[in-house]
């Protein structure tokens, strides 16, 4: 978390920061005074995210605490944001495309990882939470979310989807944000106790996006202006 924070927080005009499991604001944190930490009544597991209401006119950024983002992760962000403009469009790098795989003659899941690189702006049916810039007005309440704790990505994508909401993920090189999950917390991570062991609810949640994903998956921006 600490490495995170270090990160991103010069970066922001303030961090939002869901403590789960805490039971006391850490003294470290006065070190920020850009940081709004939060300690929950319950664990709100990677749903905490979205226990902050934002304005309508704020530009989000939905983060993990096991990502290092770049020094100039925001300042990226923010060109292509005004390049597809989020007031209909949400970006990020973690992603997922439904796509016909003509090697296979049928379709599946093309994987666009934060820490691979992608070449073009490409349009996507899952954006991963943990890499996310939106708008405000199109961002989810907690309520909204709560449900889907463990695998909010499907439910954030969704809720993207209702609200009429293109996504896309982003150019960048090979290992331009990097994953800092300690090797003593693998076992433990969602990725590990929710992902891998296909839990009920995700898969529920899963069919439903399937049902609603938008035309033009796997297609570069430039192609469908």
């Amino acid at each position: 978390m600490w490495d995170t924070i270090h990160s991103i927080a010069p970066q922001v005009d303030r961090l939002f920061l869901c403590l789960n499991e805490y039971t006391e604001i850490p003294a470290a944190l006065n070190r920020f005074p850009n940081v709004e930490p939060l300690i929950p009544d319950k664990d709100l597991m990677d749903a905490g995210k979205f226990a902050f209401p934002a304005e309508k006119d704020d530009v989000v950024f939905t983060i993990d605490d096991d990502i290092i983002y770049p020094k100039d992760y925001i300042e990226r962000m923010l060109q292509f944001a005004d390049k597809v403009d989020l007031e209909q469009n949400s970006i990020g790098y973690q992603a997922h495309a439904w796509v016909f795989k003509k090697r296979f003659g049928k379709h599946g899941w093309r994987n666009f990882l934060f820490g691979k690189e992608c070449k073009k702006i490409i349009k996507v049916d899952v954006l991963g939470t943990g890499t996310v810039c939106a708008m405000g007005k199109n961002m989810p309440s907690l309520d909204d979310m709560i449900t889907s704790a463990g695998f909010v990505d499907f439910r954030f994508s969704r809720h993207q989807i209702k609200c009429g909401v293109n996504m896309w993920t982003l150019p960048r090189d090979e290992g331009y944000v990097q994953g800092n999950l300690p090797d003593e917390l693998w076992e433990s991570s969602l990725f590990q106790t929710v992902n891998r062991q296909r839990a009920p609810g995700m898969q529920i949640e899963m069919r439903k996006l399937m049902q609603e994903v938008q035309p033009n998956a796997g297609r570069p921006w430039e192609k469908l202006q």
